[in-house]
């Protein structure tokens, strides 16, 4: 958000307090101290600021980048990925307060996003399976072939068909559903989903975050990634 002529405010998921909104001034001046550059979309930092007082604006004294991208920037998929992302996990982050592990989670995630040299068509729909669990709502994968094939979004568990609930999946897609909740980002390109399908599936986890997600916004970018992902 822009501040005043020369500064900027900027919300930054920090590991040690959480979401923090700092003040970067004269990182817009030509001979700006900080290059606007570094406080780019999806980059890990490391910030020095003076912050005495959590519930009010940090000014930035200096920034360092943690980690330098390799593909990330230049890879079209892999960038439109990270930004698709990011708008969904910002808009779910609302408290304050730290969580390491979640912070954790959300940078492993994305340095394999950058590294990855496989097909991606499934990575964004395992990460928001595997994000939802940071965020007090994760599925059961409790599948059987006999007593529960549907998957219900509102109890975030498989069911029998004979479940009279609103937000039940086919079959078919629930099957896939139980396939990513059932690998881990390493068996990725073993997971094979036709685009149709999958562009589906995405709407359903979407569906699964508003049920479960206060206020929660469409994302700007889902045309885009249903578009771009083979």
């Amino acid at each position: 958000m822009k501040y005043s002529e020369t500064s900027l405010i900027v919300d930054i998921f920090t590991r040690e307090k959480g979401i923090r909104s700092f003040i970067f001034s004269g990182v817009r001046k030509a001979k700006a101290k900080v290059s606007a550059v570094m406080i780019d979309h999806m980059n890990i930092v490391n910030i020095i600021a003076y912050d005495k007082d959590n519930d009010k604006l940090a000014r930035v004294k200096e920034i360092h980048l943690e980690h330098r991208y390799r593909h990330i920037t230049t890879d079209v998929v892999k960038s439109s990925l990270g930004i698709f992302l990011l708008e969904m996990t910002r808009d779910c982050i609302k408290e304050k307060e730290p969580n390491e592990e979640l912070f954790d989670f959300i940078t492993d995630w994305y340095k394999y996003l950058d590294i990855c040299d496989h097909q991606l068509s499934c990575f964004h729909l395992m990460y928001l399976l595997e994000l939802s669990r940071f965020l007090g709502f994760e599925p059961m994968n409790d599948f059987d072939e006999e007593l529960r094939t549907q998957f219900d979004l509102l109890d975030g568990n498989f069911v029998n068909v004979s479940n009279t609930s609103k937000y039940l999946l086919p079959e078919e897609r629930s099957i896939f559903v139980r396939q990513l909740l059932s690998a881990d980002m390493k068996q990725l390109e073993h997971i094979r989903i036709p685009k149709d399908i999958r562009n589906e599936i995405l709407k359903d986890i979407i569906k699964f975050y508003r049920l479960h997600v206060d206020n929660f916004r469409e994302p700007k970018s889902l045309a885009v990634i249903q578009a771009i992902l083979r």
